[in-house]
């Protein structure tokens, strides 16, 4: 049997590959952005999923009119995830969206990681199951240690394939929890210095605006957008959101608040997400009026008249 793992970018999503290495089953996998979710299945299902018969998706929201392309193909499908855009997709028996899982809030890892121990019985594991919850911490943003942050500062630092086969080798340890390196530690520490000072600096140039009737504030960043717009959120209280512009790819939103919902305003812009952390994407359309408005009048060369 042929197994495709299809993921998000984030660490919520290269983890699921990290568990199915545990496993031991040969799989392939493929890490799209949320934006790529509709053209990289369209593909497969146009090329009649390239001989995977079997696929996994996780940590992605898929439209509905893909779903019935996927049953009208009958392969082997099995969907988990934790977005409240995709709550809908329940209805079909493959699909496993959660949004909270033994009353605290969950991400798509910790479901998939249910899912797989169950067929396999030999990952519950302490270091595993402490591995997962530190995920779930970052992915939900309710922490109880600076581990979380830690990992997602090792990913960026080693880059998906290598961060994958480091700690695949960790997780096989016969260990209560995940330990860092000496470097790491190190490093973390420098690189949370600079982060902080960048948090900083970007917070200074924040401007708040009235949006669809919410009290906004907008800064442009390009990383630590979950950060900023955390320190923002708790920095500003009378504000309802925190939109993070990277005019390279998306604007995130954030908001500290209970009684205000992004994933609400940023389906006003084509996105989704969570109550309190959201997202949309920023199109090649978008950016060409970006570089209008700064350079006026315009006219794009084709490739062939470079």
């Amino acid at each position: 049997m042929k197994t495709l793992l299809i993921t998000h970018t984030d660490l919520d999503g290269v983890s699921p590959i990290i568990l199915m290495n545990l496993t031991k089953e040969k799989f392939d996998y493929k890490t799209i952005e949320v934006c790529e979710v509709r053209e990289t299945i369209s593909l497969l299902l146009d090329n009649n999923f390239e001989g995977y018969d079997k696929l996994y998706i996780t940590d992605l929201t898929i439209p509905e009119d893909i779903y019935e392309s996927l049953i009208a193909k009958n392969i082997d499908v099995k969907v988990f995830d934790h977005h409240e855009t995709h709550l809908y997709a329940n209805k079909y028996p493959f699909v496993t969206v959660k949004i909270t899982l033994d009353e605290h809030p969950t991400c798509a890892t910790e479901i998939f990681y249910e899912y797989l121990k169950g067929i396999y019985p030999f990952l519950d594991t302490p270091i595993i199951k402490d591995y997962v919850k530190q995920v779930r911490e970052l992915d939900t943003y309710t922490f109880t240690s600076e581990m979380p942050n830690s990992l997602d500062i090792i990913k960026k630092l080693l880059g998906k394939n290598d961060f994958v086969k480091s700690i695949t080798r960790r997780l096989k340890k016969d260990k209560k929890a995940l330990e860092l390196t000496a470097f790491e530690k190190r490093y973390i520490k420098l690189k949370a210095l600079e982060n902080e000072r960048y948090i900083i600096k970007r917070s200074l140039n924040m401007k708040t605006y009235m949006i669809q009737g919410y009290k906004c504030g907008i800064v442009f960043a390009e990383s630590n957008k979950s950060a900023l717009g955390n320190y923002l959120s708790l920095k500003y209280p009378n504000l309802d959101l925190i939109a993070i512009i990277d005019a390279s790819s998306s604007v995130s939103y954030r908001t500290a608040r209970d009684d205000v919902s992004v994933e609400v305003f940023a389906t006003k812009f084509g996105g989704g997400g969570h109550q309190k952390a959201s997202g949309s994407n920023i199109s090649d359309a978008m950016r060409e009026e970006i570089i209008k408005v700064i350079f006026g009048e315009i006219n794009r060369l084709e490739n062939e008249n470079l």
